[in-house]
């Protein structure tokens, strides 16, 4: 009977935890549009470029994640990293097949709120504001966004998890980059989305 209010009582904290999260990043994406509507860095909502060039780095680039991520997945997701990371908002969606409103909704409000903070408004910054080169303002915007995922070892308090994140992001960060100063954020956004997506959607196969 106590072991079973406790799995209620666990679940109800979980519930409440994740509301207040989500009601957050809601918020947050919504303060981040608002400056689009005063022509804040408008010039990076839309495509800038387009050449073969650029699709072969789009479709390179993302074949390359794909592969790092499965590497990363097949060497750092074991033993009790694999089972941490069941806890994850949306390994734990599609494992319980009852959060279809955290893969449709909240994931990709997550995406967007971390293209536009990460890309579309530091990057901005960094060009616009402080005139910096590119190459220096790719590195510098990479390595925020990647320590931003510094959170994750104060969710999982799991190294190796943290190091993917850390790595993987970083990456993520260079490619995602370029991708917004050709194609703008809305691509930037899709290949995020899709990219992190597939990334969670084998990991859930190999926990199911």
């Amino acid at each position: 009977m106590e072991s079973f209010q406790y799995i209620i009582i666990t679940y109800s904290i979980r519930k409440l935890e994740l509301s207040k999260k989500n009601l957050t990043i809601t918020f947050v994406v919504i303060i981040l549009i608002v400056p689009l509507f005063f022509d804040i860095y408008t010039e990076f909502l839309f495509i800038n470029d387009f050449s073969l060039f650029i699709l072969a780095y789009l479709l390179i680039g993302f074949v390359l994640l794909l592969v790092l991520g499965k590497v990363m997945e097949v060497f750092m997701y074991k033993g009790v990293s694999k089972e941490v990371m069941k806890n994850h908002d949306v390994i734990n969606a599609l494992l319980n097949k009852e959060g279809k409103i955290i893969l449709l909704v909240f994931f990709p409000l997550t995406m967007i709120m971390e293209e536009f903070i990460f890309r579309y408004y530091l990057i901005g910054y960094l060009i616009n504001q402080l005139n910096l080169e590119i190459l220096i303002v790719m590195l510098i915007s990479s390595i925020i966004f990647s320590l931003y995922h510094i959170h994750i070892w104060f969710r999982f308090k799991d190294f190796k998890i943290f190091v993917v994140y850390l790595i993987f992001s970083l990456f993520l960060g260079i490619y995602n980059g370029y991708i917004l100063l050709s194609l703008g954020i809305f691509a930037c956004i899709i290949t995020h989305s899709v990219l992190v997506f597939l990334l969670y959607y084998n990991l859930y196969k190999k926990l199911s």
